[in-house]
């Protein structure tokens, strides 16, 4: 395969990034923030966690965790756990979740998807033994597409012994179209074993900067603060996220134009005949080779790698990189 980031001329449709750049506001903050570029940020990093919790109803800002990415988030949330133990999860999903078990000492269980990709909520719980420490969910689930509506999700919760963790993993919900899944955040305030994990890296294009949030019971969060790597979050990241954050419907014009988007490229890969999954993400798995896109100059994560043989993961590009992927496959 080509390198990623090598020419000009291929399209990179490999890592779920937004095909757009930061928003205009948050490009301002970022030149304002350079002349403090010597001083240690804020290191509670109150003004965006103000933000984010204004942004999200009946949350408080002592609900709000941040951290280098939503990764940090989870990291720190799995440190709260009692040592060892297992953190049980769908799979194929992120392949972060093994990784952190690895690094905290805990048992990955994974869990096979349902034969259409769906997510396994009766597997979960029926998973579930006095060893599990921790459920993760990212929903919608990475590499699939696919999720569970909100009242499934809520009925999971509802169903988990009350020392066991929900993480639920919303690293792709801006790009939900389920009028129904709206809210999802609630949970962590009516439960006192639920996470909410959102990150800044997908639809509001700030993946290089690297920050995440969570929304999490008032008890969870202090304690999460307290184990998080001191100023993990830096300058440029605080400023950018805040201001992208106050410009959120900028933002979900953005994930709008992605779920328009993605329907046209599942209704071109219906019209090729080829098998793809349904997707709730800003990517689509659908069964061509990566070899294949990369002839017509378009990069995109094999799908060998998530556990789909044959299979591709096309990240949602912008019109042009989109229509390159319509061209590839006719």
């Amino acid at each position: 395969m080509a390198a990623e980031g090598r020419a000009d001329d291929y399209a990179k449709l490999t890592s779920n990034e937004l095909a757009f750049g930061p928003l205009p506001e948050a490009e301002a903050a970022l030149t304002g923030a350079l002349p403090r570029a010597n001083r240690y940020p804020d290191s509670h990093v109150s003004r965006l966690r103000q933000v984010i919790a204004e942004a999200n109803a009946g949350v408080e800002t002592t609900n709000v965790m941040v951290g280098n990415g939503s990764s940090e988030v989870l990291l720190n949330a799995l440190q709260l756990l009692p040592a060892g133990g297992e953190v049980v999860f769908p799979w194929p999903s992120f392949s972060l979740y093994p990784m952190l078990c690895a690094v905290l000492g805990m048992t990955p269980r994974p869990i096979p998807l349902e034969e259409d990709n769906g997510l396994p909520a009766e597997g979960i719980l029926s998973a579930v033994t006095q060893e599990t420490r921790a459920v993760i969910l990212c929903n919608p689930n990475n590499p699939s597409g696919t999720y569970l509506k909100l009242d499934e999700v809520k009925s999971l919760a509802e169903e988990l012994p009350e020392d066991v963790l929900l993480i639920l993993d919303e690293a792709y919900v801006e790009f939900v179209d389920d009028p129904l899944y709206k809210d999802s955040h609630a949970l962590a305030l009516e439960n006192e074993n639920v996470v909410v994990a959102r990150t800044f890296s997908k639809a509001h294009g700030l993946a290089g900067l690297r920050v995440g949030y969570g929304i999490a019971p008032e008890r969870l969060a202090d304690y999460a603060e307290r184990v998080r790597f001191p100023v993990s979050v830096n300058l440029a990241a605080q400023v950018a996220a805040t201001a992208s954050m106050l410009a959120r419907e900028k933002v979900g014009a953005r994930a709008e134009f992605v779920i328009r988007d993605r329907g046209r490229l599942q209704r071109a890969f219906e019209a090729a005949n080829l098998d793809f999954i349904p997707s709730q993400g800003n990517f689509v798995m659908v069964r061509f080779g990566a070899d294949e896109f990369e002839k017509s100059g378009i990069l995109v994560r094999e799908g060998a790698a998530l556990g789909y043989p044959g299979w591709s993961r096309v990240t949602v590009g912008n019109k042009e990189e989109n229509d390159r992927v319509i061209g590839a496959i006719s």
